[in-house]
């Protein structure tokens, strides 16, 4: 039985968030539906892993028992989610984020959602699927070593794990809460440190998924003293990974040489009024690249990315926007190719079991 693996991107700088990445796997599930057999697409996933709008939907599928259940209701979720982001923007905010004195966005309105929609107490345990959900801490301990730190919250471990009573809410909040829109998040219920974003280092979580379920299928089974890692390396050829984007757009810079060199300070880096943030824009798309690589040379034809091509920037503040977004997407013909290869390599790399294809 193949360990398979759903890893979702957090918002690209195309402008895509958490509902493009909705929209290619409802299309997927329609296509596999179509074709009859009862073939599942999410079902047989083992762990689900997203960073930030890709937390939101981990989140979505790991509250389902049976996940394929959750897509009528996606885009729905979605079109709240980003809602509730609109709302979020006020004049007062705007005019104190312009002064560089707040958070462009107010997170309660996000906060206050979450609570609604999953319920204020609901744990990472009480989840029914398996999660791994990438944040940043701002303040850590690494035994001697006070510093900010990855954070990965998951509910892979044992049950007396302290990640399994971290609020779902919590971690979907620290996960999706990128420096200068949201505010440092911390808990509704308790105080501590603050995190941000985990898209600060893994807007693409498709290598901390891959480490996430290695560590699970090395784990020995527990003693009554110690629970160890098998020393034997492990066995990637049982992995299957699917990892999904936001869509990706045209992006590059055309230096002006002189003598071989571009003499750039960070007025052209960060001020630049045509491409302000470029150097943390291109910081986020080479980590994600860089993850999208990395899982590829290791796992080879078990892997494959799903992240289409789109010709502008994409937004949406409500449901309806959100629908014609997604469907304008996956008319065009990049996105098309891409959802038949990904239809091809689900069957070839066993990730539809043999029953249903057979079936």
């Amino acid at each position: 039985m193949p360990h398979r693996v759903l890893a979702m991107d957090g918002t690209s700088i195309s402008g895509g968030e958490g509902y493009v990445t909705a929209g290619l796997l409802k299309s997927l599930k329609e296509t596999l539906t179509s074709r009859g057999g009862g073939q599942s697409l999410l079902n047989d996933v083992e762990l689900f892993s997203g960073t930030s709008a890709g937390s939101f939907n981990a989140a979505f599928f790991a509250t389902y028992e049976n996940p394929d259940d959750a897509f009528p209701k996606i885009l729905d979720f979605w079109g709240e989610v980003v809602q509730m982001n609109r709302k979020a923007v006020s004049l007062g905010r705007t005019a104190m984020a312009l002064t560089g004195n707040a958070a462009l966005l107010d997170s309660s309105y996000m906060r206050d959602f979450f609570c609604s929609y999953f319920g204020a107490t609901l744990r990472l345990g009480d989840l029914k699927r398996k999660v791994a959900l990438p944040s940043f801490q701002l303040d850590g301990h690494r035994k001697s070593l006070r510093t900010w730190k990855a954070k990965i919250f998951h509910n892979t471990g044992p049950d007396n794990d302290s990640d399994h009573n971290e609020l779902v809410v919590d971690v979907l909040m620290r996960s999706g809460s990128p420096p200068l829109s949201y505010p440092v998040y911390q808990g509704i219920r308790e105080q501590g440190s603050g995190y941000v974003d985990g898209g600060i280092f893994a807007n693409n979580p498709s290598l901390v998924a891959l480490a996430q379920i290695i560590n699970n299928i090395t784990r020995k089974s527990r003693t009554e003293k110690v629970e160890t890692l098998e020393t034997e390396p492990p066995d990637l050829t049982n992995i299957l990974m699917m990892s999904v984007g936001n869509g990706c757009m045209s992006s590059y810079l055309t230096p002006h040489f002189c003598k071989g060199v571009a003499n750039w300070g960070f007025s052209k880096w960060l001020l630049d009024f045509h491409d302000p943030m470029v150097l943390v824009k291109m910081m986020l798309e080479a980590g994600s690249d860089a993850a999208d690589y990395q899982c590829r040379m290791i796992l080879r034809k078990k892997y494959f990315r799903l992240n289409p091509v789109v010709d502008q920037t994409l937004s949406a503040a409500n449901l309806k926007q959100v629908e014609s977004t997604v469907q304008s997407l996956l008319s065009t013909q990049s996105t098309v190719s891409q959802l038949n290869r990904a239809q091809t390599w689900l069957g070839k790399s066993g990730w539809v079991s043999d029953a249903a294809k057979a079936a």
